[in-house]
């Protein structure tokens, strides 16, 4: 990987022993501050492969299961996967552990190397600090259903502009307004519109 090419990070094989922090989609506790200690004296870990492959990787062999840790509501910034919640590649997840825990320059220095980099710290940099301030697991928990709550209310303001419900087939969709019913009778009634 390009992290471990740019002397970022080690590959370590799954049964190699690791005492850090292990990035996990099915951990139940939530990278926090918390972990600090823990990163500082023996590192975070994540694995390198493709998200259509994950559930190959026998993640539950990876380090002490008590150190697996899980990712908040984040946005990846990779073109690949670009402005997808949780989609994040390996690189950004690493970071945004750092950053989470109180190490943001250490989150910019491991992201230096890639274009899309800056972006991804621009792009959730609100939620980042609010995680970096929840001080464990159950603040950064928190933080993240507020801010789950509020993208909810903001998308409920953007339906009822547009007059739909969130049940309605076209909720999801970014359309542009239309007009009103009486709005073209009345166009239709001064002959605007033959």
């Amino acid at each position: 990987s390009k992290l471990v090419r740019c002397g970022l990070a080690k590959a370590l094989k799954p049964k190699e022993g690791f005492g850090g922090i292990v990035l996990s989609a099915e951990a139940s506790a939530k990278v926090s501050p918390a972990d600090l200690e823990v990163i500082l004296k023996r590192g975070v870990g994540g694995v390198n492969c493709s998200w259509n492959r994950l559930d190959q990787v026998p993640s539950r062999t990876l380090g002490k299961p008590s150190l697996h840790r899980r990712l908040p509501y984040l946005l990846a910034a990779n073109p690949v996967n670009y402005g997808k919640p949780f989609k994040m590649n390996t690189a950004e997840a690493l970071a945004a552990a750092l950053y989470i825990a109180g190490l943001p320059e250490d989150a910019r220095s491991l992201l230096a190397p890639f274009q899309w980099g800056p972006e991804f710290l621009r792009l959730n940099a609100e939620a980042l600090d609010a995680y970096k301030g929840a001080g464990d697991a159950a603040g950064v928990a928190a933080c993240e259903a507020d801010m789950e709550a509020q993208r909810r209310a903001k998308a409920g303001l953007k339906l009822e502009r547009q007059g739909l419900q969130s049940d309605d087939y076209l909720a999801g969709m970014d359309l542009p307004p239309s007009e009103s019913e009486s709005e073209y009778e009345t166009e239709e009634e001064e002959g605007g519109i033959p």
